[in-house]
């Protein structure tokens, strides 16, 4: 959850004023070439997808300076644009407290006359877009053996998108000289994401726009960082609850495959909690398999499993509902809902979340269960 003040966790329970703010961004040099106010938009945060954030943004263009009258300096292009997207509060003195939602590269541009204007429709990605279409284009990238996993990312993403900013915890493991072996076509995003999973790191670009990484949250540990309950002063709009075995999956398997190896390693990790649904002794053994050439030791490959395993843990019921927007949340934020009439009174660990920008549209949230 991004950091917010006392003040904004209350107001934005009770009816209050929202701002949007939109700022228009030259890729080359990182200066503003614009603020602007969407009519409607939205912003989504999903950590099941390898590209986190997306957006989806309308204007009406009522004197001319948005519309793209060429492909080099126009404001709102597909080329060299970024757009990052603010949602807050305005106090009733007039003071204001907005959240970052993203820093998103814009990918397409609609235009198209309408009654109330020109209408301009974009869509953007976070920066993991910049990583993802940068492919490889030679062999001469390499790291040597014994990198830190954390360097290793890091410099996967530096040679190909330099402007970069990363803030990396130490992993404390080494990779192995895998890294010549690459094809020239391989996709620099997904191949840090691939080490970042096999040191059990969750590795994605914040509100902000910077490359972070952290432990993968465990949905059975912490504390809720909000409830949302029933009542007279509920936020909740609806909710709906669907229990399903699909993927429903209650033990990882993680091999590690490093071409010095002779042998592979392997790790295991099980639901050996005798309170949840999925327990191993009476639901089963589902296992789900994962593997990765840069996992080299036992130890590494039990570890990358048993992060494995919190990804899909409680994956058998899952929870979505409309609330009144909070745009401070975050995918993997622990959240305790209770909705009496539909059975539920359950901490949630958010998978999903989709924001929008109109001040009278609803929050979008999808949860899973804890398993007990």
């Amino acid at each position: 959850m991004y950091p917010v003040s006392d003040d904004f966790k209350t107001a934005i329970r009770k009816s209050h004023v929202t701002k949007t703010k939109i700022e228009i961004y030259d890729m080359a040099n990182g200066s503003i070439l614009s603020t602007a106010s969407p009519i409607s938009g939205e912003v989504t945060i999903d950590n099941r997808r390898s590209i986190r954030r997306e957006c989806s943004l309308e204007f009406v263009d009522s004197d001319g300076t948005l519309v793209p009258t060429n492909n080099i300096s126009s404001v709102l292009l597909p080329y060299n644009r970024e757009v990052k997207i603010y949602r807050g509060i305005v106090f009733a003195d007039g003071t204001e407290e907005l959240v970052p939602l993203g820093v998103f590269v814009i990918t397409s541009v609609d235009i198209q006359e309408s009654a109330q204007g020109v209408k301009i429709a974009i869509k953007g990605s976070d920066r993991s877009l910049i990583l993802a279409r940068a492919k490889f284009t030679n062999h001469e990238f390499y790291i040597e053996e014994g990198t830190a996993k954390e360097t290793a990312i890091e410099n996967i993403l530096k040679y190909r998108y330099p402007r970069v900013k990363t803030i990396f915890p130490a992993t404390n493991q080494t990779t192995a000289l895998l890294y010549p072996t690459l094809d020239q076509s391989s996709d620099p995003w997904r191949e840090a994401l691939k080490i970042a999973e096999s040191a059990s790191m969750d590795l994605y670009f914040d509100e902000n726009g910077i490359a972070r990484m952290r432990p993968i949250p465990d949905p059975d540990l912490g504390t809720p960082i909000e409830t949302y309950t029933d009542g007279s002063d509920s936020v909740l709009v609806q909710i709906a609850r669907s229990l399903s075995t699909d993927d429903s999956y209650n033990g990882v398997i993680f091999t590690g495959e490093g071409t010095n190896l002779t042998l592979g390693v392997i790790g295991e990790a099980w639901d050996d909690n005798p309170a949840s649904p999925t327990y191993r002794k009476t639901y089963g053994e589902v296992p789900l398999f994962k593997s990765s050439p840069t996992v080299l030791t036992v130890a590494e490959a039990q570890e990358a499993a048993k992060n494995e395993l919190k990804k899909v843990i409680g994956a058998t019921e899952k929870i979505t509902w409309d609330q009144i927007v909070n745009p401070a949340h975050d995918v993997y934020d622990l959240v305790k809902v209770t909705r009496s009439p539909v059975g539920v009174d359950k901490v949630l660990m958010l998978d999903a979340i989709s924001i929008p920008l109109a001040a009278t549209s609803t929050m979008n949230a999808i949860g899973r269960s804890r398993r007990f």
